[in-house]
């Protein structure tokens, strides 16, 4: 994605054209010059850098990138697929709370994603009223240009606010580039309202947006037709499952519908356009760091698959140096990656050898898979187990010995302090990693999910399953378990028999998109969280005394997370869910 990832190298000098509505300064990018900005709207480039302002937003960092810290913190933490991890229990204290779900309104990560999701939302807004002016200017050719642009700015406004709505429920709904006067004064909508307005903005996307196909190989990474309707889909998935778990009076949601049917039908759109495709359905193998014969489902999650067949929409990375808010690099890969590696020396591993352990997986994740599924491997590492006789997981990492940093290939090693004794490695990037590179950690350059192929043919399956569509349900759930059997040993996982069931549909979701950040907003949506949650007891609690007795207590508050505390303190038409 050359084209694309040269303007995010640029876009802070001329920032300011867009950066209105910020809720926070530390969000903002200071003024380089002023410039007149119809003029600048219609020239082609200026207009290809100001798209990749909007896009930019899901770069910004404090240390790690907010959308991942969005999807380890929230989406998977929060639930019962993973614990925070790190050097000690509480290593990253504020990230800990999300794990026994003590947090509070004061929590800088919430306040973080709140701010930059609607900086997004701003900079997006600036551009759709922008465009369309500049249209009047422009010829018949600048005219398409202008059109697919305005398509991408009403998809990533849509991905903002679908980040929003996960996380808080209700939030305001803006769809133009505020006033002074309306920050203090915008009322908390409902679910089924911020839904309509991406609804809304996706339809108008869709005409106007390329398929993947069509996009060149410099253009790789811009949102495409296909992504487009797989989050309209994925919306409709989420506003059926309100409607159908929570019902029609609950005040957060409004009122919701039953939408299945259409999600089906946009999903099959996808499918049968053949324009992406489940990597290693037929057992492909591919070149990658880890083997010249990488499995698909391995090949996924490493930087030589960036962009693949498989990518509807990712947030795309490239190696960057140095230390900053907007880096063009992943920083998650240092801050998940695990913390110590056996030393062929014999030596003992200290506890920063490799990376930094945060966000691994738990035993109730694990035992969900088969054995001799692969995506349990890919997903999760392994230390050598003495009572299992298991040997450990590998990895590409270095070790630092009497001084001197030696790469290669270790095993992964037990730390002083286990959190779960297993390792998250789908964000394990080998040589390409920057702390290898270069020492620095903001640097990687594996491209972050936000929609893939899979996520469709799933959700295809749960849409089918809740319209009693029973033959299609099971015909596109068997498809990620063929692709996960070719990938593997040509054996497991097999095929599902007989009817495609809730918990079918819920472990399956759990195995495919392991450690990727859906689980807990999965478990929301279906109303199991207190279930799943509720009364749980965190792995490391187990060996420590003083928790002895002590559960996670969930309740139905922690459906949504609290708005920012900040937030609330300036508007007073902003209001907290009940519990908040």
């Amino acid at each position: 994605m050359k084209t694309i990832k040269k303007y995010i190298l640029t876009i802070a000098t001329l920032a300011s054209l867009f950066i209105s509505g910020c809720t926070e300064e530390f969000l903002d990018i200071p003024p380089a010059g002023k410039v007149d900005e119809l003029s600048f709207f219609t020239d082609t480039t200026n207009i290809d850098l100001m798209l990749s302002g909007v896009y930019n937003t899901f770069l910004y960092k404090e240390n790690c990138d907010v959308y991942d810290q969005y999807r380890w913190w929230l989406g998977s933490v929060a639930s019962d697929e993973a614990e925070a991890g790190g050097d000690s229990p509480t290593a990253w204290g504020e990230g800990y709370s999300f794990d026994d779900h003590t947090y509070t309104a004061e929590a800088s990560i919430l306040k973080m994603i709140y701010g930059s999701m609607f900086n997004g939302v701003s900079r997006a807004s600036q551009v759709i009223e922008k465009l369309p002016e500049a249209k009047q200017m422009a010829g018949a050719e600048m005219n398409k240009k202008i059109d697919v642009r305005l398509g991408e700015a009403y998809f990533l406004r849509a991905a903002y606010y679908f980040i929003l709505t996960r996380v808080f429920g209700g939030v305001p709904v803006v769809d133009h580039i505020l006033l002074p006067s309306e920050y203090k004064t915008l009322p908390r909508g409902t679910v089924k309202e911020v839904y309509a307005q991406m609804e809304k903005d996706l339809l108008a996307a869709i005409p106007n947006l390329p398929y993947e196909s069509e996009i060149s190989v410099n253009d790789k990474g811009r949102v495409s037709k296909g992504a487009a309707q797989a989050l309209l889909a994925k919306i409709y998935v989420y506003e059926s499952s309100y409607y159908t778990y929570y019902g029609v009076n609950d005040v957060r949601f409004g009122a919701v519908q039953n939408r299945w049917k259409e999600a089906f039908n946009l999903c099959q759109e996808i499918i049968h356009s053949g324009e992406y495709e489940l990597v290693g359905l037929n057992g492909e193998t591919y070149d990658t760091f880890w083997s010249p014969t990488t499995n698909g489902f391995r090949y996924l999650f490493s930087v030589e698959g960036n962009n693949n067949r498989e990518s509807i929409f990712a947030i795309q990375h490239i190696y960057s140096t140095g230390y900053s808010n907007y880096s063009y690099g992943c920083a998650l890969n240092q801050f998940v990656g695990a913390r110590a590696l056996l030393r062929k020396d014999g030596s003992f591993p200290t506890q920063n050898d490799h990376a930094w352990g945060f966000w691994v997986p738990t035993h109730k994740l694990f035992d969900l898979f088969d054995a001799n599924d692969v995506r349990r491997k890919v997903a999760i590492g392994q230390s050598p187990d003495s009572i299992t006789g298991y040997p450990g997981d590998s990895l590409f990492g270095q070790v630092t010995v009497s001084g001197k940093k030696e790469s290669g290939w270790f095993t992964v090693a037990n730390t002083i302090y286990q959190a779960t004794g297993l390792e998250n490695f789908k964000y394990e990037i080998g040589p390409h990693n920057s702390m290898i590179i270069d020492g620095g950690f903001q640097g990687n350059t594996q491209n972050m999910y936000y929609i893939r192929y899979a996520d469709v043919v799933l959700l295809g399956a749960e849409a089918a399953m809740m319209d009693n569509n029973t033959g299609k349900a099971l015909e596109y759930f068997n498809l990620i378990r063929r692709r996960a059997r070719n990938c593997g040993d040509g054996i497991h996982p097999a095929d599902l028999t007989g009817t495609v069931t809730k918990q079918e549909i819920m472990d399956e979701r759990a195995r495919e998109f392991a450690m990727e950040g859906e689980r807990y907003f999965d478990l929301v949506r279906w109303k199991e969280a207190e279930k799943e949650i509720g009364g749980s007891r965190m792995e490391w609690w187990e060996n420590n005394s003083s928790f002895n007795g002590t559960t996670v207590r969930y309740e139905e508050k922690n459906n949504f997370f609290p708005l920012p505390a900040i937030e609330t303190s300036k508007n007073n038409y902003l209001k907290q869910y009940s519990g908040w």
